[in-house]
C-alpha cells in the first residue's frame, strides 16, 4: 500500500468537518471601496500603450493637416477619426484577443464593471480630443465641426464593437480595420458630393450622429451583455 492510497483511506475513515462560518469570515474581512473615478483612473493604466499611441497620432495628424490645408480641414479630419475609433474598438477586445479572459474574469471588480471602465476611459479621452480638434479647427461653428468629427468616429466604433463581438482573436481586429477603413473612404468620397459640408445640409448631419449613437450604444449594451454572459459562465 502506498502513502497515497494511506492518506485516501485516513480521510474517508476520519473525514474533517467543514469549515463553519466561512463565507460569513471572509463577508468580513476588510474590502477598501473603489469609486468610480479611482477605478476609471486605475483601469486606464490597464489601456495598452499602443491604444494611446495610435489615438495621439491620428489626432495630432488631423491637427497639422487642418492647420495646412484649413479649406479641407473639416472632410480631413472626418476621414481621420475612424482610425481612433478603430484604437478604440480593438482595445474592447484585446482581452479575448490575448487570452486574458479568464484572468480578469478573477477580479474582485468583475469583468463587467473592467470592461466599462476601460471604454469609458479610451472613449472620454477621445471626446476631449475630439472637442479639442473641433474648437481648433471649427470655421465659424465648434458645434456643427463636432458634429462632422463625431459621426464618422461613432460609425466605425459601433462596426468594429460588431465585429469583435462575431469574430474572435485577430481575424476581429482585421474587420475593424476593414471597418475604419470603408468609413475613411465614405468620409473621403463625401468630399466630391456638391456642398456637403454646407449649414443647409447640417440637420442631416444631425440625423446621421443620431442614428449612429443610437446604433453604437446598443452595441456597447450587447458587448457588455456579453461579459456578463463570461462572468456567469
Amino acid at each position: 500500500m502506498t502513502k497515497r492510497d494511506v492518506k485516501r483511506r485516513l480521510a474517508g475513515a476520519f473525514p474533517g468537518p467543514d469549515p463553519a462560518k466561512k463565507r460569513a469570515f471572509f463577508r468580513q474581512m476588510p474590502a477598501p471601496p473603489v469609486s468610480h473615478g479611482r477605478m476609471l483612473l486605475e483601469q486606464a493604466g490597464y489601456v495598452s500603450p499602443a491604444t494611446w499611441a495610435v489615438s495621439l497620432a491620428v489626432f495630432a495628424a488631423a491637427l497639422v493637416l487642418g492647420r495646412l490645408i484649413p479649406a479641407d480641414a473639416l472632410w480631413v479630419t472626418a476621414a481621420l477619426t475612424p482610425f481612433a475609433a478603430l484604437a478604440a474598438a480593438a482595445e474592447s477586445g484585446r482581452p479575448a484577443l490575448y487570452g486574458m479572459e479568464e484572468l480578469e474574469l478573477s477580479s474582485r471588480l468583475g469583468l463587467r464593471s473592467v470592461a466599462l471602465a476601460r471604454m469609458g476611459a479610451v472613449g472620454l479621452c477621445h471626446l476631449a480630443l475630439l472637442a479639442a480638434l473641433a474648437a481648433a479647427l471649427a470655421d465659424g461653428s465648434f458645434l456643427r465641426a463636432g458634429v462632422y468629427f463625431l459621426t464618422p468616429y461613432l460609425l466605425t466604433d459601433l462596426l468594429g464593437l460588431a465585429a469583435v463581438r462575431r469574430v474572435r482573436g485577430r481575424e476581429g481586429l482585421y474587420v475593424c480595420a476593414g471597418a475604419a477603413v470603408l468609413t475613411a473612404g465614405l468620409a473621403l468620397g463625401l468630399h466630391g458630393v456638391r456642398d456637403v459640408y454646407a449649414p443647409s445640409n447640417f440637420r442631416w448631419w444631425l440625423l446621421a450622429l443620431a442614428a449612429a449613437l443610437a446604433l453604437a450604444g446598443r452595441e456597447y449594451q450587447k458587448t457588455i451583455k456579453k461579459t456578463e454572459e463570461l462572468s456567469w459562465n
